[in-house]
């Protein structure tokens, strides 16, 4: 009798795989399945108990026992299409269901933390990071219709651990958080590497990494032009961004929502507020951190040591404040597999 936590994306694999290292410390049984990663990831590379596409989960004997069921899929529509596959096949065989669990991993606010709950409500629980998403949840669904069936709300906190793994640098370490597809305007991205580049020239006592906070093929980040490349400035090597964050002095981003990691562990973090508050930017999810700040006000590197902190306050009632994730999580699932899972 196993939980099983299936994802098919990196973030969504780490996530399973720090859940399931906490219940297993508790004495469950737990499985982690999904496919193999082919790209250069930014995260600890660890290979699932099952390699499986989650696609392949359904013809497959893994589910028969399983006491819950995690869903951390990347496309929504495919968690819809899996809980109504294995409900359908479970009644057909007159075999009660486990409770199926999702959520997104990162804070989400307005109109994506409301589609994101659309998008689940074929689940029996759904995760979200903090307070402050539960009560947006609960005030937007408050005049649904009783008999509309939803998925009940948890807050499980951040999905990186509290404590950073390493300590800070002795020298001044600018860690920029670079977004696959943000910011959206063209160009925009080249010229926020050039800023980072001419920032290095004049402050050579900083090491300014370039660290993609997704999978990549290759290393696009840098300029590849004729112009001389700063020795001060590096491009990350996969599988460091945790160490990275860690240890850094700042971090740079426009809406990464790993830049919450190096604020929580004490980092100086700097939210690139020239694009304002945008939905197609993904700023939204930072408005009232304190940390948002426009690059021709900041005037380099050196003063970067003299930004605040981020809001403490905001960031409590993000998920900051949850350190019991897992356990919560776990008394929720054995909550509903007592009641809510007949055939």
């Amino acid at each position: 009798m196993s939980i099983v936590l299936v994802g098919d994306g990196a973030l969504e694999q780490y996530s399973c795989h720090r859940f399931a290292d906490a219940w297993r410390q508790a004495g469950r049984s737990c499985l982690v399945v999904g496919p193999s990663m082919a790209d250069d990831q930014p995260l600890p590379h660890r290979s699932c108990d099952l390699t499986l596409d989650p696609k392949e989960l359904l013809g497959s004997t893994v589910l028969e026992h399983a006491t819950a069921i995690g869903l951390f899929l990347r496309n929504p529509a495919d968690i819809e299409a899996f809980t109504a596959g294995y409900r359908a096949l479970r009644r057909s065989r007159g075999l009660w269901t486990a409770p199926i669990f999702s959520g997104p991993l990162m804070p989400l606010a307005g109109d994506e933390l409301i589609n994101a709950f659309l998008q689940r409500l074929s689940c029996d629980l759904m995760l979200v990071s903090g307070d402050d998403q539960l009560r947006q949840l609960r005030a937007m669904t408050s005049l649904w219709p009783a008999e509309l069936t939803k998925p009940q709300l948890i807050a499980t906190g951040f999905w990186f651990p509290a404590i950073p793994p390493t300590p800070p640098s002795q020298k001044p370490l600018l860690v920029a958080l670079l977004q696959h597809e943000i910011p959206t305007h063209l160009g925009a991205k080249e010229q926020l590497i050039r800023l980072l580049k001419r920032w290095a020239r004049e402050q050579t006592d900083w090491t300014v990494v370039l660290q993609p906070d997704h999978p990549w093929r290759s290393a696009p980040s840098l300029d590849k032009g004729h112009a001389k490349n700063p020795p001060n400035v590096v491009e990350a090597a996969p599988e460091q961004m945790l160490g990275l964050l860690s240890r850094c002095t700042a971090c740079l981003s426009v809406s990464s929502p790993w830049s919450l990691a190096a604020m929580m562990w004490g980092r100086i973090p700097v939210v690139v507020g020239d694009y304002g508050i945008q939905a197609e930017q993904h700023t939204t999810n930072f408005f009232g951190c304190g940390a948002m700040h426009r690059l021709r006000d900041l005037g380099g590197l050196h003063k970067l040591q003299q930004l605040p902190l981020a809001n403490q306050g905001w960031l409590e009632a993000m998920g900051g404040c949850i350190q019991d994730g897992p356990l919560r999580l776990l008394i929720s699932l054995d909550s509903l597999s007592s009641g809510n899972t007949a055939p």
